[in-house]
Formats: C-alpha cells, structure tokens, sequence
C-alpha cells in the first residue's frame, strides 16, 4: 500500500493544498475566493506542504483518507508523466467529481466520458479543432473577430474586458449572429457556477434547458466559418446513429466545453496584458513580430498559464489498482495534479518566478519536470492550437496598438521581486492608450 497521511497531516493537506482549489472554483472561479488566496499566498503554501510531504513519506503518490473517497497528492515529477500519458487506461479523466460537475452544463463532454464512447468523442473534438494542424482551417475568421471586436478605450477592469472577450469567444464558436447574445453566457455562467459543487448542488434544469435550446439553434444552423460549422462538417463523415442527442457522440454537447475553456483562454490574455505593462521590452518583441504564427507571442502565453495556471488542479481516478515502487493504490483512488506546485518549483527550475517566454522557444520546457499548461498525453487539450491562435493574436493587436498600463497596486506586486505564485485575475485595472 502506498504511503498514507496520518490525520495531522491529511489535515495540512486539506487545508494547505485542496481546499483552496475547492474554494476558488474549478469550474468557475468565485472572485471573493480569488482574491482570499491571493492574499493569503495559496500556492506557496501548498507548494511548502507538497515539500514538507516529499521529505517526510517519499515520491508517493501520497493517499490522503477522507470520509467516502481516498485521494492520492502526486508528488513525484514522473508520475506526473506516468498518469497524463496513461489515460484513459488505467487513470480515466472522467473522475466521479468532474463528471459531478459537468453533468450541470455539459454532461456529454469527452472530459466526462470513458470508453468505449471516449475515443470517437475525442476524435470529434479533434477533427472539429483541427488538432494535429498548427493552424486552423478557419483562421482567417478568428482573427477577423478578434481585430474588430478588441479595441478598448481608457482603463478597464476584468469585467469589462471580459465583456468583449466574449463578442470574440461568441463569434468564433457560434458564428456572428452570437456576438451579442449576452443570454447564452449568462446561462453558461450560471451553470458553471452550480457545477463547482459538482453533485452537491441540485441541477438548474430550466436554464440547462434554455441554454442547450439556443445552443442547439448555433448549431443547427452552423454558421459559415465558425467552430459549429466545423464541429458540423466532422459529424457529416461519421455513423448517423453515433450522433444523436443524450447519447452517441453528441455533437452539440462537445460545445459547451469549447466556450468554458475560451474563458480560461481570456484569464491567461489578462493576466499576460498585466504582465506585459511591466516588461515594455517583451511587449514590444510580441507586437513587432511578423509572422502569422506569432511564436514569441504564443510564447509568452504558454509562460503565462505556466506562471498562473487556470487549471488549477488535474485529476485522473484509478480504474484499477495501480502498482508504484511504493506500493499498490486501490481501485477508485483520485489522483491530484496541483499544477502549480510543479510550475513554480525554484528547486528545481531556476526560471520558476520569472516571466520567460523564451523556455517555450529553446527546448527548456520539453525537459523532464513536468510543465503542463494544456495537458499532455492522449487527454491533452484538444485545442492548444487555437487557444494560442486567438490568445497570440489578441495580445499582437493589443501590444501593438495601445501603450500598455497597469494600475499601481498590481504593478509593485509584479515587479518587486520574483513574480506572484498566486494572482488574482479579477484585480487588475489595465489602462489601454491608442498609440
């Protein structure tokens, strides 16, 4: 049997490592939440606990009882690797708690799927991002939507920024007719916000219902250019009774996730915009380059879900008992990635608290120690390339368009010393003045 906490410190756990990842939002981040771990430094604690555990029980995983469930902290960088790259089989991604949870506003997702039906909805969701190509058929469109909806003025807050990443995200997935369906995200935002309780918090079934009707419209009539539209043009080309609503692939319900991670997308591009307020010389490299690829762009927005990751934690569930050298893990134990405690580890990277885009250009991040900010492994995200598209793009425009500025407070924060393990994205004010 793999090392157990004793209660003391399946407590510390708790309190140190999972409980700021429950109370922040893992599905939508509560803004009250944020801003109480970035006060009270969340990731440092939790990357000093994950230390403390390593020095006291050894590589783990570290099995942590709680009352009905047995959790395993990862802490050892290869079983990282080991878990990501030996999913589905034996560690599903479909854990009891996500599956919870997604069942709120998307419950035929492929993160909530195991196989058999697993590996079609995953091939759907890649041919429909066109994953395996470093650009998307529909490029063109995206940044069209971009450049015309991202022109702020004067000094804005994360809230109103979000508001126009939205037109994009909207836009892109849905068509133009979506741009200004303000509904659709709200709906949205409701049901994330009752999937952070996962199966704790009673189904809104009336906005579930509501939601999908004027999803199911997007897609019925897929918009030219949009993500539905090629999310349309896989299905064309597969089994006519795979596809059907509430079961088989389920093509609209792969949606729903689309729009969720583009919000995340938006986190990291505020974030980045802060970050780059400060380092005049790194903007000005993003908004010079000439390449449609942007790659010290794309860089640079890597290095920023590295920095602060919106995934806040992964999590695979043994199907099966599980063999390490330190012994055995039952069947149905939840294995925990804390990302952050991997990303900005000082002992073992030496760029850990520093803005570094340039590890993501000269091989650094293809290292041994694990730095996932889309994944990796048959669950890795589907649609790394068009997140670095759209998030690449937008802070091209924006570095190139706008002198960047920051309010005070978040500028000493992000340039008095190593950078902030934890940063509250809903902090900021960013002042956007047209060059």
């Amino acid at each position: 049997m793999l090392p157990t906490a004793t209660f003391p410190d399946a407590a510390r756990a708790v309190r140190d490592v999972l409980l700021p990842v429950v109370a922040q939002g893992a599905i939508m981040r509560r803004p009250a939440a944020s801003r109480a771990a970035d006060l009270l430094h969340a990731d440092d604690r939790a990357l000093r606990r994950v230390r403390a555990f390593r020095q006291r029980y050894g590589e783990g995983p570290l099995l942590i009882r709680l009352p009905g469930r047995t959790i395993a902290l990862v802490l050892d960088p290869d079983h990282v690797h080991r878990i990501l790259h030996e999913t589905p089989d034996p560690f599903s991604a479909a854990t009891s708690d996500k599956v919870g949870a997604l069942n709120h506003f998307q419950p035929h997702a492929v993160l909530a799927t195991d196989p058999p039906l697993r590996a079609p909805r995953r091939e759907l969701n890649e041919d429909a991002l066109d994953t395996h190509r470093p650009v998307h058929r529909y490029a063109d469109q995206m940044v069209a939507a971009i450049t015309q909806e991202l022109h702020p003025s004067g000094t804005l807050g994360w809230t109103d920024f979000r508001k126009l990443w939205s037109r994009v995200v909207r836009r892109i997935v849905l068509g133009d007719k979506a741009r200004d369906d303000t509904e659709l995200t709200r709906l949205l935002d409701v049901l994330r916000s009752n999937a952070n309780w996962a199966a704790a918090h009673p189904r809104n079934r009336r906005a579930q219902e509501r939601f999908d009707r004027k999803l199911g419209e997007y897609v019925e009539n897929a918009a030219p250019g949009s993500l539905v539209e090629a999310l349309m043009h896989s299905t064309l080309h597969r089994d006519s009774r795979t596809v059907e609503p509430g079961g088989g692939l389920d093509p609209a319900g792969q949606v729903p996730h689309w729009m969720f991670a583009f919000d995340s997308a938006g986190i990291a591009l505020w974030r980045l915009l802060a970050v780059l307020a400060t380092r005049p010389d790194a903007a000005k490299t993003i908004a010079a380059e000439e390449s449609p690829l942007l790659a010290y762009a794309g860089a640079a927005v890597q290095e920023s879900v590295r920095l602060w990751p919106t995934t806040l934690v992964v999590l695979r569930e043994g199907r099966t008992e599980t063999r390490w050298d330190a012994g055995t893990a039952p069947a149905g134990t939840e294995f925990a990635i804390v990302t952050s405690v991997f990303h900005r580890d000082d002992e073992a990277l030496d760029f850990a608290n520093d803005f570094v885009p340039e590890i993501w250009l000269d091989g650094r991040s293809d290292r041994s120690w694990p730095l996932i900010p889309f994944s990796e492994g048959p669950a890795v995200c589907p649609g790394r390339n068009v997140v670095l598209l759209t998030v690449s793009t937008a802070a091209h425009r924006l570095t190139s368009r706008y002198d960047l500025d920051v309010d005070p407070h978040t500028r000493a924060k992000l340039t008095a010393g190593p950078l902030p393990a934890t940063f509250d994205h809903t902090a900021p004010r960013m002042g956007f003045w047209r060059i």
